[in-house]
């Protein structure tokens, strides 16, 4: 039951007040006690830090608990049969159709529309706001022709003193049985809200999320003993702050997405407490508003920190991802398209498999992966599957058991809460599939060993070939393919993504500049060819022409000239039943030649088949450099 107290501006209130209170089931009375008005909003404030939920009072003493808790007020009004019973009094004293003045509170007075017609009368109600307006009131009562007052002590004593005859009100057991069944009601509704707050409280502290709801400025309203237990704190330190405050964490652009455009932040990645936490935003929305969010909060995994010892150690033999997702030129939509899944891949501790052409980026992606995730801290270990026999792959991964008390861990122990990038994927043997397999299960077994180990790697896969094609002709393991493929990025060529070029290009230029410390420019002529090269290398070959040109130009601003000529060093195509070089397959030099050796290196003919002139093509030829020895 909710627990009520009852204020009453007069003595003898509590006696008729008191009798009448077991009738209400609902209401569970803390007090019933006559209050001085100069006192009430201290008493009203005590009450409510004492756990009331409900104060019944009367008139201004009313007005003024409501404006100084936040709890339910209930007003004692007067009832019309009381007020009635006044108004006949009055006319019976006066005679005729006496016009009366009604002077008080408005909240404690009843509807009064029909008392003219009921009681052959004329009611003037004169209402005021403070206390101090009384008096006046009734001199403009007098003033305005009124032959009689009703009202309370103020009123009938200004009115004792005018000579105006007067009535008190009082409150009969009547006007306090209804204020009563108005607080039982009132009761019923809160204790209703308390067993749905108690049914909620209990739902959401028994769940293994942390949630919290907040209302539409981000302030708190209510967290589970998940969240105090995650963020280490007491409810005073969280309930009623701004969500920011309590978990600097998150940041107000993805608040705003769900708190004013109404969207949901699905699983996002956060670090609290050295815990890496899954965290998701969705708007309360009611009648096509948004009334504020509920974020939750789940444990995806704890951070294990490494100390500065075994990480420099890890440093020094190569374990450690360099690249991140900042560092990664991503103009084209592809590229953008790409590097967003593969940050929501990376907050999910399952294996990858990355595909495309070689030289495609893989690599740089695999550690973008392992850097945005929770186990960013701990070990790279990146193994090329082409570069070994199988027999000696074996031993790098898995380690021999018999000896591995006197060698260095194998890779599947130094990436222990780490990453296992596998590259070439397609290379392994049968055997080293379904052990791989195992890895991603979680368990590894040393060569010699009968019992296998616990393993706790995230493995990210890499192949150029069409492994669902090696599936089907059962040169791959299936149930190592599906596994794999549980979360996959599919690269595609650098010459279906042009705008990514230039950036890859400054990427590798920058990195053998600061290595050699040599600084040249690439003149726009230069940019724009390498932008419009088909790079069959893809970034192979874009990091190893940046390296030449660091290393062998003698010029500060490298123009297109030096980039051809490196180009036909490194990637020439010759002619089909020709000796003849064709440089950086060039559509346009693969045309001359071709039109060349049609006719006999007449370059007039070439010309009017093109459809320019000599000279032109005589340019474009020393350009390309292609057929210098035709000069006919």
């Amino acid at each position: 039951m909710a627990k009520v107290a009852v204020l009453v501006p007069y003595p003898e209130m509590c006696g008729m007040a008191e009798p009448l209170l077991p009738q209400y089931a609902h209401i569970s009375p803390m007090c019933v006690e006559y209050t001085r008005t100069e006192e009430i909003e201290e008493r009203a404030k005590t009450l409510e830090q004492q756990g009331c939920e409900l104060i019944v009072a009367r008139g201004l003493q009313a007005r003024l608990v409501k404006r100084c808790v936040r709890i339910p007020v209930v007003e004692i009004c007067v009832t019309a049969q009381e007020l009635g019973m006044l108004v006949l009094d009055i006319r019976q004293e006066l005679g005729g159709a006496p016009e009366i003045g009604l002077i008080g509170f408005d909240n404690m007075l009843c509807d009064t529309s029909r008392f003219d017609e009921l009681f052959g009368i004329r009611l003037t109600r004169c209402m005021a706001d403070t206390p101090e307006e009384l008096p006046a009131l009734v001199d403009h009562a007098l003033r305005s022709g009124c032959q009689a007052v009703i009202g309370g002590d103020v009123v009938c004593e200004r009115a004792e003193a005018l000579g105006l005859p007067h009535r008190f009100i009082p409150s009969e057991p009547e006007s306090l049985g209804n204020a009563f069944a108005m607080a039982e009601r009132v009761c019923y509704a809160i204790d209703l809200e308390k067993n749905n707050t108690a049914e909620i409280n209990t739902m959401l502290n028994f769940t293994f999320s942390g949630i919290v709801q907040v209302d539409m400025d981000g302030k708190v309203l209510r967290a589970n003993r998940v969240v105090f237990q995650l963020l280490e704190c007491r409810p005073a330190d969280l309930i009623g702050k701004h969500v920011l405050a309590a978990i600097p964490q998150l940041t107000q652009e993805v608040l705003d997405k769900a708190l004013k455009e109404g969207e949901e932040a699905y699983a996002f990645l956060m670090l609290i407490r050295k815990k890496a936490i899954l965290v998701n935003i969705a708007p309360i929305l009611t009648d096509g508003g948004i009334h504020g969010g509920i974020l939750t909060f789940q444990e995806d995994a704890r951070i294990i920190e490494m100390d500065g010892e075994l990480r420099r150690e890890l440093y020094q033999r190569g374990y450690i991802a360099k690249c991140t997702f900042d560092r990664i030129p991503s103009r084209s939509r592809e590229s953008q398209q790409l590097t967003a899944l593969a940050k929501q891949i990376a907050k999910y501790n399952a294996p990858v498999l990355l595909t495309g052409e070689a030289g495609c980026g893989k690599a740089l992606i695999a550690q973008c992966i392992h850097n945005e995730s929770v186990c960013r801290g701990n070990a790279f270990v990146a193994l090329d599957c082409s570069a070994y026999q199988p027999d000696t792959l074996d031993t790098i991964l898995f380690g021999n058991y018999t000896t591995r008390k006197d060698t260095a861990a194998c890779a599947a122990e130094t990436a222990q809460d780490g990453t296992l990038y596998l590259s070439h994927i397609e290379m392994l043997s049968p055997e080293l599939q379904y052990k791989v397999l195992d890895l991603i299960h979680g368990r590894f077994l040393h060569n010699g060993a009968s019992i296998p180990s616990v393993a706790n790697v995230r493995v990210i896969a890499s192949s150029n070939a069409n492994l669902m094609a090696r599936v089907q002709q059962r040169e791959f393991r299936g149930d190592l393919y599906y596994a794999l493929g549980m979360l996959r990025l599919e690269f595609l060529p650098l010459r279906r993504r042009r705008e990514d070029i230039l950036g890859w290009v400054d990427f590798y230029m920058k990195i053998w500049q600061e290595r050699c410390k040599r600084y040249v420019t690439l003149t726009q002529g230069s940019r724009d060819f390498l932008e419009s090269y088909d790079w069959p290398g893809n970034l192979d070959q874009v990091a190893s022409i940046c390296a030449s040109i660091v290393l062998l130009t003698e010029r500060r601003n490298v123009d297109e000239g030096f980039l051809r000529q490196l180009l036909e060093q490194s990637a020439p195509t010759v002619l089909q039943d020709t000796e003849q070089v064709v440089l950086f397959k060039d559509k346009k030099a693969i045309q001359i030649s071709e039109l060349l050796q049609k006719y006999h290196g007449n370059r007039q003919r070439v010309a009017d088949e093109l459809g320019i002139s000599k000279t032109t093509l005589w340019r474009n030829m020393k350009k390309y450099g292609i057929g210098q020895d035709y000069s006919y």
